[in-house]
């Protein structure tokens, strides 16, 4: 099964700007506020952030919208799958849609981000399906029948780490790669000069 550009190819133009205003404004800065008042009131934290902030998050980077009109796929293209660092990923498959969802998971990209200290650092990587059928494969041939309450599967963080291709990692909310440029256009001679003055008006 060949790697499609129209489905699911890795991504080559991350959007940095509107998607880290999300990480900041729905997942990064609130969650930060939320470990002060936990702390404060000696309260376990709850979950670290939802899968649909991931969801949003990957549409953002990869400017893929997301396809909720049943089961399926995240977005158009991809699967997102989130996890604590070294945590593996978890794949759910339902009664009566799970065998055409296992079967698309085979051909399109899967987005992967780990994460650690409370978001601190974030890494995300890319795989296509065709790559990991080693997993989806296994799990087609395994396919429960009769269907029990849950069939649950899991791609370990390790065969992530090693195979996939690191698209950008986070630290403390700030892209440090891929590596950020800024170019900046040198002024001419006398061009802070340029702008009229109030006087001269």
């Amino acid at each position: 099964m060949s790697e499609s550009p129209q489905f699911g190819a890795a991504p080559t133009n991350l959007d940095f700007e509107k998607s880290l205003m999300f990480f900041h404004a729905y997942m990064y800065g609130p969650l930060k506020g939320k470990l002060r008042l936990y702390g404060a009131r000696s309260i376990p934290q709850g979950s670290i952030a939802m899968s649909s902030d991931w969801e949003v998050f990957a549409s953002m980077l990869v400017k893929d919208l997301g396809r909720k009109f049943g089961a399926g796929i995240d977005l158009a293209n991809y699967e997102v799958k989130s996890a604590k660092r070294g945590s593996s990923y978890e794949y759910q498959y339902h009664k009566n849609t799970g065998l055409d969802k296992l079967a698309k998971d085979a051909e399109v990209g899967h987005l992967f981000f780990d994460y650690f200290d409370n978001l601190s650092e974030v890494d995300l990587r890319y795989l296509h399906g065709s790559k990991m059928l080693e997993f989806f494969g296994k799990w087609l041939e395994e396919y429960p029948d009769p269907y029990p309450q849950r069939y649950r599967k899991n791609i370990p963080y390790g065969f992530v780490k090693k195979n996939g291709t690191l698209l950008m990692t986070l630290k403390d909310g700030e892209v440090v790669f891929p590596a950020m440029t800024v170019i900046e256009v040198p002024l001419r001679i006398g061009e802070e000069d340029s702008e009229p003055s109030q006087q001269d008006e």
